[in-house]
């Protein structure tokens, strides 16, 4: 059995430690290389919230009302989120890979930048006169 294991491949699954594993010493190598991944567990995470906010927000019937049925309608709550997120889910994924990863900065940019961090100089002209 191979220890490795690519952490971006298909059938992920909810509850796997060895994945989590997997992931963090991906993102500790390659941080960039991880980062869709990592962006695709948040966003599951942030699904299976969405999910048990919907299912709280539902009346309960009697039918699966007991602690069994419960635990396996949680149970596949994570994994639908974590299959939802897989495949694209609401594409919260992507934009946080978009807005966390660098543009190629033009000098245009990189002048703005640059004037953005000097401090300000304030004339005493454009104060007004002051009394001494």
């Amino acid at each position: 059995m191979n220890s490795t294991r690519d952490v971006s491949a298909k059938g992920v699954l909810f509850h796997d430690p060895a994945g989590m594993a997997a992931l963090k010493r991906e993102a500790t190598d390659d941080p960039s290389k991880a980062l869709l991944p990592v962006a695709r567990q948040f966003e599951s995470l942030y699904l299976q919230m969405m999910l048990k906010s919907m299912r709280a927000a539902v009346p309960e019937s009697d039918l699966f009302s007991d602690e069994g049925g419960k635990a396996y309608r949680d149970m596949f709550d994570n994994q639908l989120a974590v299959n939802l997120a897989e495949k694209g889910g609401i594409g919260l994924a992507e934009v946080m890979v978009k807005q966390l990863t660098p543009a190629p900065k033009s000098a245009e940019t990189q002048a703005l930048q640059l004037s953005l961090r000097q401090p300000a100089v304030v004339s005493p002209a454009a104060t007004g006169p002051q009394d001494r």
